[in-house]
């Protein structure tokens, strides 16, 4: 019984073809701050005479950078059967695993506004680790098969 949620394979080239300028549009803003001028917003605070200019490229790079990464992770296979939700089911198991030891270990490690850096770097590990494993697993095997 083949799963019926999975986008079409054509989303995931979407995904890699957004990975790579989200994570870098959000890599230049946290450490070179580089914004987009056409993300700047006026915003209005709690007195009438305050008005302040927000950037939104900061909010933009995450939401591509999650969007891609969901994209990638959750789009069919060309050939999707059994063995492949097995793969993409153990994948997802050792992803929450090594997200919990990553959390454990960053707040042991991690203190004040570091930690903060560290918690917005960790939202993508799941999502990270879930591709990379399922990938590289995936690659073996067929390398397996054409070894034959």
């Amino acid at each position: 019984m083949l799963t019926k949620i999975l986008l079409p394979h054509r989303f995931q080239k979407i995904g890699w073809l957004l990975f790579l300028p989200f994570s870098v549009l959000l890599f230049t803003n946290n450490y070179f701050d580089f914004n987009f001028g056409w993300l700047e917003f006026g915003i209005r605070e709690g007195s009438f005479f305050e008005d302040s200019k927000e950037n939104f490229t900061n909010e933009f790079a995450l939401i591509g950078t999650f969007i891609s990464l969901f994209l990638i992770a959750f789009s069919r296979e060309k050939e999707e059967d059994e063995y492949i939700q097995k793969l993409r089911l153990d994948s997802l198991l050792v992803a929450f695993y090594v997200n919990t030891f990553i959390l454990i270990l960053g707040t042991l490690l991690f203190y004040g506004f570091g930690y903060l850096e560290f918690m917005g770097y960790n939202m993508f590990t799941i999502q990270l680790i879930f591709i990379g494993r399922f990938r590289w697993v995936l690659r073996k095997q067929k390398q397996s098969l054409l070894a034959y």
